[in-house]
């Protein structure tokens, strides 16, 4: 009986509120547009699928121009405000901090700050750091097969250039994760 109930009360519900929808009046959507709290908006035309809204002086001129100032003022305060971008360091020419910075240059700032820190922390800027527990080599304490695999594989392990080069290619190839030093 409880069951029986349930379904009749279900569609009373149902019917009730089909035959409201159905007798009730039908009223578009308004799509609201927010002007600018300078500009002051007219509607020229509603029709239930467009509300089309321009700005108009007090004299009922069209001022598209005050529109454009203020999104050019708009776009100026963005511009000034926006950060710069990350300026690459300089050092004296030849330094360590020079030759690492040449090689991560092409790839940008936050490669170039990824490749003195590291740098710094695998072998304290040292291109002649030796690591016997790798072994590994130079400024990067590449492992030997590893560097053998790069591009800069038939230099000398131990300059500072080649080992940079490597350490900028194996970085621009997502290999910065094989570093122990972040």
């Amino acid at each position: 009986m409880e069951h029986t109930s349930r379904h009749a009360t279900l569609a009373v519900a149902a019917v009730v509120a089909l035959a409201f929808t159905l007798t009730s009046p039908v009223q578009p959507r308004q799509r609201t547009m927010v002007a600018r709290p300078e500009a002051h908006v007219v509607t020229l035309a509603r029709s239930p699928s467009s509300h089309w809204a321009i700005p108009i002086e007090r004299g009922g001129r069209v001022v598209r121009w005050e529109n454009d100032r203020l999104l050019a003022a708009e776009a100026a305060a963005e511009k000034a405000a926006a950060k710069p971008p990350a300026a690459i360091p300089s050092y004296l020419p030849g330094t360590i901090q020079d030759i690492i910075t040449k090689a991560f240059a092409p790839l940008g700032a936050t490669a170039v700050a990824w490749g003195l820190r590291v740098s710094r922390c695998e072998s304290g800027l040292n291109p002649r750091a030796y690591n016997p527990a790798g072994p590994y080599y130079g400024l990067f304490q590449f492992a030997m097969p590893t560097f053998r695999a790069t591009p800069y594989g038939g230099q000398d392990i131990f300059d500072p250039a080649a080992n940079a080069g490597a350490a900028a290619w194996k970085y621009s190839r997502g290999g910065a994760g094989a570093w122990g030093c972040r």
